[in-house]
């Protein structure tokens, strides 16, 4: 039975993951191999670089089990900037119908205008300078003619097209240790890891939905909600809160190491602890949990909030908080309501770490967005990156 291979690639500041696996024609998934901290440099210098021309389980990688790279990416090495564009077109133009050239050539010249402005707003995001901040991805989406939704623009007739440009971008460090893919000819799936987790959370939930995730020495929340022009629109801000709090506040009253206090932290959580000693943590987390709870009142975060953090909080989830309802990401319903029937073995991965993983996956494996003028975009983004 043919099988589709995948290599997603989870980029964060403190390392890189890779989970590679296989899924056939019946939507069975496979998960063939999970590696951790891996040094991004070599690993794309020795082992992709030599699976391109050797086999991997007895098939080449990309000539015949052409597997995919998907790369999720933290946000604070990679940004995405949506631009609504309305362009009119030229009057002398209006009467006839509408061709690719033209679109190419009117998002060419609105591109050009706004490239400058969304570069400053994605190195402040990034926290980097405009110089080192590098465009790897252009998208158009979301288009109408004169207000009247349609899939593709060409072959209508109209005076004015609109669109939402998506202009994602990363540091130069990244882009240069990725650069081989980006120049690729065969598709490289480059996703910001909150935007694509929500994107695909939103195939079976409905909007809004919102994710909590630790960022920047801090948390973010992320919220994917239905704009004013009835598309989904990605909204983003600071938490207040960081998840680090809750285990430096141990290493502060206890004395003991950052990680040291991780792994009291875990004992407490999984309830090895005698029931003095968790009575003891109990009070030292309650003014921690209190702040995190005052923050998300501060936010108004109502219904179903989803928790992607490098420590578990201390209570079980789901859990009622300040109107929210925190859950762990719902991974295994997503997969079963999208049709794919088998349970997944995660092979004791964490749930956090998975979602990371394959909620990103099904982005690539869904992914309707080749059209010519995408691909007429992406032709154009390699022109510029060679």
């Amino acid at each position: 039975m043919k099988k589709d291979k995948f290599i997603i690639l989870e980029i964060a500041p403190n390392g890189v993951n890779a989970l590679f696996l296989g899924v056939d024609s019946n939507r069975n998934i496979q998960l063939e191999k999970f590696v951790e901290n891996v040094d991004l440099k070599k690993f794309l210098k020795s082992p992709l670089r030599r699976m391109t021309q050797k086999s991997w389980e007895g098939e080449y990688l990309f000539k015949k089990s052409r597997r995919k790279i998907v790369a999720t990416v933290h946000p604070s090495l990679a940004t995405t900037i949506p631009i609504p564009l309305d362009l009119p077109r030229d009057k002398a133009e209006i009467k006839f119908e509408i061709t690719l050239a033209e679109v190419e050539n009117l998002i060419a010249q609105a591109m050009g205008k706004i490239f400058n402005q969304c570069r400053n707003e994605a190195a402040q995001r990034l926290g980097i300078h405009e110089l080192d901040t590098i465009l790897v991805g252009a998208q158009a989406r979301h288009f109408k003619i004169d207000g009247k939704s349609v899939i593709n623009p060409t072959g209508f007739t109209g005076k004015k097209i609109s669109l939402v440009l998506e202009l994602r971008f990363t540091t130069r460090e990244l882009f240069e240790d990725l650069k081989q893919f980006f120049n690729a000819p065969d598709a490289f799936f480059f996703l910001e890891g909150p935007q694509s987790r929500l994107t695909s959370i939103a195939r079976t939930r409905k909007l809004p939905v919102t994710l909590i995730v630790s960022e920047n020495g801090g948390a973010a929340v992320y919220v994917l909600a239905e704009g004013k022009e009835g598309y989904p629109v990605l909204y983003r801000e600071k938490l207040g809160w960081d998840f680090d709090e809750l285990i430096n506040r141990i290493a502060a009253e206890l004395g003991v190491s950052f990680g040291n206090a991780e792994k009291l932290y875990e004992a407490y959580r999984s309830g090895k602890l005698s029931a003095a000693a968790a009575r003891g943590f109990k009070r030292i987390l309650d003014p921690v949990v209190l702040r995190f709870e005052e923050a998300l009142a501060k936010e108004k975060l109502r219904g179903s909030v989803y928790i992607d953090a490098p420590h578990e909080l201390p209570y079980a989830l789901p859990y009622r908080a300040s109107g929210a309802i925190l859950e762990s990401l719902p991974i295994a319903e997503i997969f079963h309501e999208l049709d794919f029937p088998g349970e997944i073995d995660g092979r004791g991965i964490p749930n956090r770490i998975l979602g990371r993983h394959l909620l990103p996956f099904l982005e690539a494996y869904f992914d309707r967005s080749n059209s010519e003028i995408n691909q007429k975009l992406r032709r154009r983004l390699h022109w510029l990156l060679n």
